[in-house]
């Protein structure tokens, strides 16, 4: 069960014994150390997995979901991987309302100890607070929406995105086409930085920058 799925259950409330408890984070840990080893496979997955977002929306969602992945591949290595140690040392640190269960903290942790640099953590925070953001907004953005343009070009890791077209065109098939060409240069340059950025992350080494 991965990492989130796990804080999920606990912060909801259901119990988990201690012995499928640490089943469960014994087959996180183990799934987590399979992903590290197959680098390519994982930015693969990353890439299909933004590249099916078509709204902004499902777009962050599976961003930040992809980033707590490559999150918890960190934070894993720096624990003992012994049942004794997962039984009574890394699963309360994990528990939903322990000290690591929030993906906030876990990302403090691992820039905190030099796992990743100022840049990347930044940009982990700035994604993770828009997606919040989006959660309290009902409205349907664009890609190319200045409320959407704004925030992803204060990211690090996005490449310089392309100006705007003049769409003062009398044509209107015409600037319905520019409007829409746009729309996927832009969309295309967001899924590739994030890609990068999320990939990057996956493949560091505990105590390694």
């Amino acid at each position: 069960m991965p990492l989130n799925a796990l804080l999920r259950d606990e912060q909801s409330g259901h119990s988990l014994t201690a012995v499928p408890a640490l089943i469960s984070l014994r087959h996180m840990m183990n799934d987590m150390q399979a992903l590290m080893e197959q680098p390519q496979a994982f930015e693969n997955r990353v890439l299909e997995r933004l590249n099916a977002g078509r709204s902004v929306r499902s777009f962050l969602i599976a961003a930040v979901e992809l980033l707590a992945e490559a999150i918890n591949m960190l934070v894993i290595q720096v624990f003992r991987k012994d049942d004794y140690a997962v039984k009574y040392a890394v699963e309360p640190l994990l528990h939903g309302d322990g000290p690591l269960g929030e993906l906030s903290v876990r990302l403090k942790l691992i820039y905190g100890l030099g796992m990743i640099n100022r840049s990347e953590y930044e940009d982990c925070e700035l994604l993770m607070a828009l997606r919040e953001e989006l959660n309290h907004d009902g409205h349907e953005y664009r890609f190319t929406d200045d409320e959407i343009l704004g925030p992803f070009g204060e990211l690090h890791c996005v490449t310089p995105l392309p100006p705007r077209p003049d769409f003062a065109v009398e044509d209107a098939e015409l600037r319905n086409m520019q409007q829409l060409r746009y729309q996927q240069v832009v969309r295309s340059t967001m899924v590739l930085s994030l890609t990068s950025l999320i990939s990057l992350i996956s493949q560091k080494q505990a105590f390694k920058k």
